[in-house]
């Protein structure tokens, strides 16, 4: 199964080496297909009724959702936006607070518009992921080494790499076929220049845009590394240029369309990643010695991390594949040095000794690993020039150097301390000077990419391995072996699976639910606190899933950021049948609550029984065994409507906040936080609104108040919002200067958090040297927290003089 160039470039090759390379393909996609089903069984034997079980395996629920409503929105078949899921209604855009999954939609959309379970069209589009990832490695090691074999065993290293198996519950995590598919296209592109193969590497950064952000951001400098380094060893005409730059504003355009609301929500909604948290998520080399758990061979080398926060340390690449890699490497090192004799021998290894040292010390000193890697750059390049053994000369040495990029990026914003302070990584100047870099919460999960440059290094030791046996029986056989040895140290079958809802199984309460009119907003019950289905994550992502049967949009949902407006529903409908509770559902767009009574809590058993007992505030419509759909009823509300917050007064002042002083009966001690002038500072109760709690502001002197504002960017829905402002100056009580007696959300609460300003502006001035702002009907579930409390002024009238 050697193939030399011409046949890989696919010119000139005859009838029969074509057919011999149309077999080798074939017998990649059976290994493909044949690997995929072994490493995952016995997921392929019951796909529409299981999950694999692994690490928040919940999250293929979620998952499923999103690829579902991709589809629906795309045909028309639930009241969705081409950006909108199921969940977290009623935001509009709601893709923001996950990935798009638009790319993997194409391969989900034939199993779902078949008309197969949600379920079984979610595992083929894993099973078919993790099968051309497979495939896609084999392409690219056919083309950089010639062996088929080489690629097979490259490809299967890869797929089912202990880092895969950790992330198999997050198929965007899991589905890397598009990597090698980019670096293959590439290749393609800038060494043959075909129109076609720019247009293939274009589209495989489309579809890995469409799968993993994360992925995709991660490739980006590995991709550069590559693509500059083929530029200046090939030197394309310029036809090369105007094909490529053209393919690439085409697909810019594509992929703006797909992750503008990305960056378009950044402005109402938080979803940058601080330097200090991005920064705890950095990789470590240990996590290289480490693989999860359900891997049933490497029992010592399992690892539970103890940290809160969902650290993911998993980056074993595998003993196979790091023993080629250390082939693909130290045999052509030995050689050169054999060539040169011993004394190049030794000054080869003086010269990267001593660079090495520099470059140390350069990045310690300077507390800073750019320089560092600047100077190894130049470095090296000298080095070469001057004829010195180095190990990055051809394909192989150019995916070593991959390797390194890839392990820099690995360890992050701050990968060592030194001299009391942190030196600061490369992947901090990608983090500070790249969009979207701020917005990754797990920069070790770049350990796809270290295993993938490991895997390609590992194909090219397999090449030389295989080319050392001299009959096609004996390179078969070793083959074999190989993989046998792969897939027996990765092995995690039989896997352990989760037995989900799905087909028959499914209660009546949902088909009733999709024949609601499709604008209907509903809210589920119960959340995380069931009996058996819906508890924790697990149960509250299960909603998510259950709304492709249903096609509503929901208000509450599970995801690994929820926005406020998520968590203000999900507090609401723990406190039901109270009557704030209910307005609140009402006053973000709620229409009907969805209740599987047989697994409500115990908090919550009784809840059916009560609501029947509230004609005028909820009706039942739907009964079947403890399964319910109540409507909520706005019982004569006058005004549910989001409000808007009015304008400040002309010429109103600024009270200085050295003029003022705060109190609070509840955690008295942090009460300064709320007048300090810093947004990030805050104060809070403690404990849940209660009617009656108040928080105090006194000034140094009486001023004409007109006007009270409240910031709490990252608590919005813990400002109350029915409320009583009292006022007094001096001894005299001014009593109620203006008051809401029951609970009016904003528009900004909801749809732009990160914007919204409380402002109370008050029908006439005041004078006053004490305001007093207490809580009436309490915001259900939420703290009373203030980030900033700000007074305004009428300018003083200057004084007459004597």
């Amino acid at each position: 199964m050697q193939l030399g160039a011409a046949s890989r470039v696919g010119a000139g090759i005859s009838q029969a080496r074509r057919k011999a390379r149309l077999w080798g393909h074939l017998a990649a996609a059976l290994v493909a297909a044949f690997s995929t089903i072994l490493m995952t069984w016995p997921l392929s034997a019951s796909a529409g009724h299981q999950v694999l079980r692994a690490p928040y395996f919940w999250d293929a629920y979620t998952n499923a959702m999103i690829l579902g409503s991709r589809v629906d929105a795309a045909v028309g078949r639930g009241a969705l936006s081409l950006y909108d899921d199921y969940y977290f209604a009623p935001l509009p855009n709601s893709i923001v607070f996950n990935e798009n999954l638009f790319g993997l939609s194409l391969l989900f959309a034939p199993f779902y518009l078949l008309g197969h379970d949600p379920l079984y069209a979610y595992n083929f589009t894993l099973l078919v992921s993790l099968a051309l990832s497979v495939f896609f490695t084999y392409l690219l090691l056919l083309r950089l080494t010639g062996s088929a074999l080489a690629g097979m065993v490259a490809g299967v290293a890869f797929a089912f790499c202990p880092y895969v198996f950790f992330e198999i519950g997050r198929i965007q995590l899991v589905a890397t076929q598009w990597i090698p598919a980019c670096f293959l296209f590439l290749h393609r592109a800038l060494e043959e220049r075909r129109p076609r193969d720019i247009v293939g590497f274009w589209l495989c950064i489309l579809l890995q845009i469409g799968t993993g952000l994360y992925t995709m951001m991660f490739m980006v400098p590995l991709l550069a590394l590559v693509g500059c380094t083929l530029l200046v060893r090939k030197r394309p005409a310029a036809r090369f240029y105007y094909w490529f730059g053209g393919s690439a504003v085409a697909a810019a355009v594509v992929a703006l369309g797909m992750v503008y609301p990305y960056f378009a929500a950044r402005h109402d909604f938080n979803l940058q990643r601080s330097l200090s948290f991005a920064s705890s998520y950095d990789g470590k080399l240990g996590f290289f010695a480490n693989v999860y758990e359900t891997n049933r061979t490497l029992t010592s080398m399992h690892h539970q991390s103890q940290q809160p926060g969902a650290h993911e340390e998993i980056a074993f690449p595998g003993f196979s594949a790091l023993l080629l890699s250390f082939v693909a490497l130290a045999l052509p090192a030995s050689r050169a040095l054999r060539r040169g004799g011993a004394k190049l021998a030794l000054l080869s290894i003086s010269c990267w000794f001593s660079l090495l040292l520099v470059v140390a010390g350069i990045s310690l000193l300077g507390h800073s690993m750019l320089p560092g890697v600047l100077v190894f750059g130049v470095g090296a390049w000298q080095l070469a020039r001057h004829r010195v053994s180095h190990p990055f000369g051809g394909n192989r040495g150019l995916y070593f150097a991959v390797l390194l990029l890839s392990v820099l990026m690995f360890l992050g914003l701050s990968p060592v301390t030194w001299d009391g302070a942190p030196v600061r990584g490369l992947y901090h100047y990608f983090y500070s000077y790249f969009p979207g870099f701020d917005g990754i919460r797990k920069v070790s999960r770049q350990a796809v990419m270290t295993t993938f440059a490991v895997c390609v290094l590992a194909g090219f030791g397999g090449s030389w391995l295989f080319r050392q046996l001299r009959t096609p029986g004996i390179r078969l056989l070793a083959s074999t072996l190989i993989l046998g040895a792969i897939c027996y140290e990765l092995r995690c079958f039989p896997h352990p699976l989760e037995r989900v809802w799905a087909g028959d199984e499914l209660p009546a309460v949902l088909r009733f639910v999709a024949s609601l009119p499709a604008s209907d907003l509903i809210a589920s019950l119960p959340q995380d606190a069931g009996r058996q289905l819906f508890g924790g994550d697990a149960g509250m992502a299960l909603h998510n899933y259950l709304s492709l049967y249903h096609k509503h949009r929901f208000v509450n949902g599970q995801s690994s950021w929820q926005p406020p407006v998520t968590e203000l529903a999900l507090s609401a409908l723990e406190r039901l049948p109270d009557d704030g509770a209910r307005r609140t559902l009402l006053a973000i767009g709620t229409r009907h609550l969805l209740i599987f009574g047989g697994d409500l809590g115990p908090e919550q058993e009784g809840l059916p029984t009560q609501l029947v007992a509230r004609p005028t505030q909820y009706r039942r419509i739907f009964q079947q065994g403890s399964d319910s759909v109540f409507t909520l009823l706005p019982e004569g509300e006058k005004n549910l409507a989001l409000l808007e917050p009015p304008a400040l007064p002309a010429r109103a002042e600024l009270v200085p906040s050295a003029e003022l002083r705060a109190r609070a009966l509840l955690e008295p001690d942090r009460a300064s936080l709320a007048i300090d002038g810093e947004r990030e500072t805050f104060w809070t109760s403690g404990r849940v609104q209660e009617q009656g709690q108040s928080f105090e502001v006194e000034l140094s002197e009486p001023r004409s108040l007109v006007a009270l504002e409240i910031e709490a960017p990252r608590r919005v829905m813990d400002v109350p919002v029915s409320y009583r402002l009292s006022a007094a100056n001096g001894a005299d009580d001014l009593g109620t200067i203006l008051e809401q007696s029951v609970l009016r959300f904003y528009r900004a609460q909801l749809f732009s958090p990160e914007t919204f300003v409380l402002r109370l502006v008050f029908p006439r001035p005041v004078r006053a040297d004490r305001l007093s702002f207490s809580v009436e009907e309490p915001v259900p579930g939420r703290y009373f927290s203030l980030n900033e409390l700000r007074l305004y002024a009428a300018p003083e009238e200057p004084r007459s003089g004597p």
